[in-house]
C-alpha cells in the first residue's frame, strides 16, 4: 500500500471543507497536514474509514491518533469545527467505531465527534 503523505494547505486561504481517507491505522499525515492550515473558512474535517483498526495497536500509532485528538480539540476549541469519522461497520473483527474512545479519548470524552456509518 502507498504510503500516505502530508499536504502544505497554508496558502489555500478559502479552504471550507477537508476529507481524508484512512488506509492505514496511522494518522501522522493528517495530523500534519491540519498543522498546515491557515483558512479561517474552514468548517468541515472529516476522515474516512473503510479500512479495520487492528486489534492490537503500537504505541507508535497510539500516539499518532493522541496528537491527532489534541489537534482537533483544538479545532473544535479556535474554529468550533466538530470532526466527522465515517467507518463502515461490520467490516472484520474491530471498526473505527470500536475504537474511537481509546483513539480519540478527549473527543470522545467531550462528546466533540460525529460518527457516520457508510455503506459497505
Amino acid at each position: 500500500m502507498a504510503e500516505m503523505r502530508s499536504l502544505n494547505l497554508s496558502k489555500a486561504s478559502k479552504l471550507k471543507r477537508l476529507e481524508f481517507p484512512l488506509a492505514k491505522p496511522g494518522v501522522q499525515w493528517i495530523t500534519t497536514t491540519l498543522r498546515t492550515i491557515d483558512s479561517k473558512n474552514l468548517q468541515y474535517i472529516c476522515i474516512n474509514s473503510n479500512n479495520n483498526i487492528p486489534r492490537r495497536i503500537s504505541e507508535a500509532v497510539r500516539q499518532e491518533w493522541q496528537d491527532l485528538d489534541h489537534l482537533l480539540v483544538q479545532f473544535w476549541t479556535s474554529h468550533s469545527i466538530r470532526p466527522r469519522l465515517v467507518y463502515v461497520a461490520g467490516k472484520g473483527e474491530k471498526n473505527l467505531r470500536d475504537k474511537l474512545p481509546a483513539l480519540l479519548p478527549e473527543l470522545t470524552r467531550r462528546g466533540l465527534v460525529d460518527l457516520f456509518e457508510a455503506a459497505d
